[in-house]
């Protein structure tokens, strides 16, 4: 009776050790079933991605190559050099005379691009000299440009000068200035004093004179 009791607890404890086995041995390839299939997954996932990823990054190197295309056209804009030939033309409104100077560029042309050009030509007639104003500049214009040839025209007008001189008394004598009020042309030391009362009057308002012999003849008029 024992034995058969000892008989049935051994076999049943290799009936569960058989069961437990194959429980186990169904588990890991079940688990190593589902790591394969995640695996095959993942990468399938990850090509994905790549491929989509792949038309975003065509387009950044589009727009750098644009980028530097755009550059290079920069780069490659027309200035003036030194080899440049370089032509004046004087325009004489009150004559129509057209003279026509080839020169070397200036220096302060050389390097400058077609709109750094027609700036600079601006500016100057912003600020221009006095002797210019003198002369009647009206205009100062580019013509023609390219890194081989440039063509520049200055055009005068003397009839749209207003006046070239200015004479006023200042601390007591007659004082001549230049056309922009500010910059002595003479100091006459014609005491105004000794003037008559009508060209003290005159000069305290203050002389408007176009030309030098107008001048000249007004000055020796104070002193005769």
């Amino acid at each position: 009776m024992k034995l058969k009791k000892v008989y049935i607890y051994l076999l049943s404890f290799l009936s569960l050790s058989v069961l437990f086995t194959a429980c186990y041995y169904l588990s890991y390839r079940r688990a190593l079933y589902e790591f394969n299939r995640n695996a095959i997954e993942r990468k399938n996932d990850l090509l994905q991605l790549e491929m989509n990823l792949a038309p975003t990054q065509t387009p950044m190197v589009e727009e750098s190559v644009e980028d530097e295309s755009e550059a290079v056209d920069t780069v490659m804009e027309e200035t003036v050099l030194p080899t440049t030939k370089y032509k004046l033309e004087i325009y004489d409104k009150t004559t129509n005379n057209l003279e026509v100077q080839e020169l070397k560029p200036p220096a302060y042309l050389v390097g400058l691009t077609r709109e750094e050009v027609i700036q600079y030509l601006d500016d100057y007639m912003d600020d221009m000299t006095l002797s210019e104003y003198n002369k009647g500049l009206i205009a100062y214009e580019l013509q023609s440009f390219s890194k081989d040839e440039i063509v520049i025209r200055k055009s005068y007008d003397s009839t749209a000068v207003p006046f070239r001189f200015y004479v006023v008394v200042k601390n007591g004598y007659v004082v001549v200035y230049n056309s922009d009020l500010k910059s002595v042309y003479s100091y006459t030391h014609i005491d105004a004093a000794t003037l008559d009362e009508k060209d003290r009057i005159q000069l305290s308002q203050g002389i408007y004179v176009q030309t030098l012999e107008e001048l000249y003849g007004l000055l020796e008029s104070y002193t005769s």
